[in-house]
């Protein structure tokens, strides 16, 4: 073995630095396409962006190694334990659709007034009777609940409603992932919410990677480095 060959040996590939260059030239693309939305909007954008999701599916079905990338970017998540503000980033858990203004409940339930609604910037506030929370992030929640007077049956309620609503755009994609291999097989509406759904998760999980990367949130070890590697 010459001296070259023991060096390329011990050289190891800098993943944090291929997978930053890679995302510098995506966020010029965001930049150009969405200039007037911020950087969740210019995600949510890319998440309807019918160009880049055919390309996506042309991976899929043509791409020689970009299933089993997939999987084992699943694996390496699972091991690795990413985190974004507080949160895991995986594929049990992730935001396909948008987040946006909306009442999530407005009625009254065992006699009791609730108005609970969904407000932009991934946020939530509630009234039940007289009392009014402030607005809070979802991860806040426990935490406006044990700081307020409501009872333990009004809680629930509030945490219900919420919880729903998050339900509903955060969704468990590991089931589709299992379904690659033989996607082919599949009728073809099913093929097509399966990648509709990963493309969309794809994209998620892409964006909170660079959010903890970025923001320093990230502990670099060779399971992380695996991560960014897929």
């Amino acid at each position: 073995m010459t001296k070259f060959e023991i060096y390329r040996k011990l050289i190891d590939i800098d993943y944090y630095v291929y997978f930053t260059k890679a995302y510098f030239a995506f966020n010029a693309y965001l930049k150009a396409k969405y200039p007037d939305y911020n950087d969740r909007e210019k995600i949510e954008q890319v998440k309807n962006n019918s160009i880049l999701k055919t390309k996506f599916t042309n991976l899929l079905n043509e791409g020689k190694h970009f299933k089993d990338d997939l999987a084992s970017l699943r694996t390496a998540l699972n091991n690795a334990q990413i985190k974004n503000q507080e949160e895991f980033i995986l594929f049990t858990k992730v935001k396909i659709n948008q987040h946006g203004e909306r009442e999530l409940f407005n009625n009254t339930f065992n006699r009791v007034s609730y108005f609970i609604k969904a407000l932009n910037g991934e946020k939530f506030t509630f009234t039940v009777n007289r009392y009014n929370s402030q607005p809070f992030k979802y991860k806040e929640l426990e935490t406006q609940l044990s700081k307020s007077s409501l009872s333990q049956t009004q809680k629930d309620k509030v945490k219900l409603e919420i919880e729903q609503y998050i339900a509903s755009y955060s969704v468990n994609l590991e089931l589709d992932i299992e379904k690659l291999p033989n996607i082919d097989s599949l009728d073809i509406q099913e093929k097509n919410q399966i990648i509709d759904r990963l493309y969309k998760g794809f994209i998620e999980i892409i964006y909170l990677l660079r959010n903890s990367l970025f923001h320093s949130e990230v502990e670099p070890n060779s399971d992380v480095m695996k991560v960014y590697k897929f």
